[in-house]
């Protein structure tokens, strides 16, 4: 265990998971982001979020873009109010474990370097992409402190980018619910909410896709959800109980398709014109660039995290299209850590591990050798995780 508080945060392009290292569960979680609400003259950032009230037409601010941070003078101020607000910890006497995007800008990882040694003064810090703390969490104890070894380098030029996300998936849910429906261009945190509390992974797409399209009877995925009216302080709404009558002063989305068409294109990006294949292909792409004899260990060892793999039915999705695609030889294991809980939280769970088992000692740059060797040091220290 280090000496000093050493705070883990799992920096995402939607939320930022962060607490001190050794923690079962992270301190919070915020939205990585700056909201302005309509009658509101002020951002708000992190924990300030939690005080509107209003969440109607609100206009966000985002310091990353699919997955780098583009705006930093935001990401700071959004750091800056966790570390000294919330947290409330003094930067000087504290350590950072912060995960970056796997295969990083070279430009974006010095200016992490900067603004974490320069802005705010850390007395050590370490940067690691998220899947290798998601690999941490996941492994045993004994396993796991030989996992970041510089004998276990990412093989990156087998690393593959699915180009879809959860931000695309929202945006297009807005999209499609604004073209039949309302109007919910401005309405990302709601329609945010509704993807993950309606959204079902198919097994069967084209059956399942005839079968939305049935009278309400006969189809399974028509459901009605009533909106907020945001007169009582309610952020959300809620599902319909199936058979209910509509009142008047409830304002009922209905949604169909929608259900199953929303996270189709994490597996088929083709049909919004995306020309490269889903998360299966994506697999057994990447897998196929590394030696032969690696294949079997790595299909039997494939592990799935994030917000999105919440959807009902992911796994199983996942799974059969990797069957087809897989020689039968090949044993398929797919490992869903926490998955009763939240997924998402499993890069960080890695982190706060990997600082309580002490290899977080072995593996930071110190105030002191960054003074000295500028953010060469960082590069030389982290080389073999990016």
């Amino acid at each position: 265990m280090a000496e000093n508080p050493v705070i883990v945060m799992d920096n995402g392009g939607y939320t930022c998971k962060f607490g001190l290292g050794g923690q079962a569960e992270p301190h919070r979680v915020v939205s990585n982001c700056a909201i302005k609400p309509k009658r509101e003259r002020r951002f708000f950032v992190a924990d300030q979020i939690d005080e509107i009230l209003d969440f109607s037409q609100v206009y966000y601010r985002r310091p990353c873009e699919k997955g780098h941070i583009t705006n930093w003078n935001l990401q700071a101020e959004i750091w800056e109010r966790i570390f000294k607000h919330v947290l409330k910890v003094d930067p000087s006497t504290s350590g950072l474990l912060v995960t970056e995007p796997v295969c990083n800008l070279t430009a974006l990882s010095r200016r992490m370097d900067e603004i974490v040694f320069e802005k705010f003064g850390f007395s050590s810090y370490c940067r690691i992409p998220s899947p290798s703390l998601a690999l941490y969490y996941t492994c045993k104890e004994k396993e796991s402190k030989s996992l970041l070894s510089p004998k276990e380098t990412p093989i990156n030029y087998a690393i593959k980018r699915v180009a879809v996300g959860g931000k695309m998936l929202t945006n297009y849910l807005k999209e499609v619910v604004s073209y039949r429906a309302f109007s919910m261009m401005d309405e990302t945190y709601l329609m945010n909410h509704i993807k993950h509390k309606v959204s079902e992974t198919s097994l069967d797409f084209k059956a399942d896709l005839k079968t939305s399209k049935l009278p309400r009877s006969q189809n399974r995925f028509k459901l009605d959800y009533v909106l907020p009216t945001h007169e009582d302080g309610k952020r959300l709404g809620y599902i319909k109980p199936p058979g209910s009558k509509t009142t008047e002063d409830e304002q009922v989305l209905r949604l169909s398709n929608e259900v199953i068409t929303i996270p189709e294109l994490l597996f088929n990006p083709s049909l919004i014109g995306i020309n490269q294949g889903g998360i299966a292909e994506s697999i057994v792409a990447s897998i196929s660039k590394c030696h032969p004899d690696l294949h079997g260990l790595l299909y039997n060892n494939i592990i799935l995290t994030g917000g999105s793999s919440r959807f009902k039915n992911f796994r199983e999705r996942l799974e059969q299209d990797l069957r087809a695609l897989t020689p039968s030889k090949y044993d398929i294991k797919i490992v869903f850590p926490d998955a009763e809980k939240d997924p998402s939280l499993v890069p960080w769970k890695g982190g706060s591990k990997m600082v309580a088992c002490g290899v977080y000692e072995h593996y930071k740059v110190t105030k002191k050798t960054f003074e000295e060797y500028g953010t060469d040091a960082c590069k030389r220290k982290f080389y073999f995780y990016t």
